[in-house]
């Protein structure tokens, strides 16, 4: 079962890795007011099921894993915490339903007052997509808002990461596939990949972005188990560097 996570790395260094500023995949969203991060603003919201719900839980319309965020009333926003010094913003979209010209606006802001258009979608492809869109460096917030008539369609909305350089989720270039498994454990997994010799960096970040674990390796027979036992229960974020190819995996440590 997914769990609430909200990442939000400010100051994090790690040699070779670019730096999560604020990340969020609606991991235990449930429409519910309480169930939004710290930090977060989410302004419409439903629990209930139906047409009214405000996250979808179908795999079509979900980024790496559901739930995601279902824009399906006009005005509704999605403002992230704020951040500095950062430089691209990913995100996961897809609209459903019956194409129509309904402008999806993401914007930011340098004072938290003000702000700017940074991109428009209009309308929003039916395609699932990952987007990517670049930042000031003076920029501390972003904002998603949807615009939609009375017979509109509705967007979806996941993996928002926000960076400060290009940042590969869950995944490593097709030709180096890699497996972190199980991603719940009681703090033993496997990292699994092709079976040629390779070097191994892995970095273990807590949820403030303090890294608590540092590991290099080598490994030949394409199977790796690591021990993070030592480990108290929470959710993490596990850094591979494998080869110079990057990999960002959550994982939960539950006893």
């Amino acid at each position: 079962m997914k769990r609430l996570l909200t990442l939000i790395f400010s100051a994090l260094t790690i040699s070779g890795f670019s730096q999560i500023l604020v990340s969020y995949d609606f991991t235990g969203y449930n429409g519910l007011v309480q169930s939004i991060p710290a930090g977060w603003t989410i302004t419409v919201n439903d629990s209930t099921s139906g047409s009214a719900q405000t996250f979808y839980t179908t795999t079509a319309s979900c980024g790496a894993s559901c739930p995601s965020y279902k824009f399906n009333q006009t005005g509704a926003t999605i403002i992230t915490p704020t951040f500095t010094n950062a430089t691209q913003l990913q995100f996961f979209m897809k609209g459903n339903g019956t194409l129509h010209y309904n402008p999806f606006n993401i914007y930011t802001t340098t004072d938290g007052n003000t702000w700017n258009i940074l991109q428009t979608y209009n309308p929003v492809p039916s395609a699932a997509s990952t987007y990517t869109l670049n930042l000031n460096s003076n920029d501390i917030q972003v904002k998603f808002e949807y615009i939609k008539d009375t017979i509109g369609y509705n967007v979806a909305l996941d993996d928002i990461v926000i960076s400060n350089g290009p940042v590969g989720i869950n995944q490593l270039s097709n030709n180096n596939p890699v497996s972190v498994y199980p991603t719940i454990s009681s703090g033993v997994l496997n990292i699994e990949s092709s079976s040629e010799r390779k070097v191994i960096e892995v970095a273990i970040i807590n949820m403030i972005g303090k890294e608590v674990k540092h590991l290099n390796f080598i490994q030949n027979n394409g199977k790796t188990v690591l021990n993070l036992t030592d480990l108290p229960d929470g959710v993490y974020v596990m850094k591979i560097n494998m080869n110079g190819q990057l990999l960002n995996k959550r994982i939960v440590i539950k006893r």
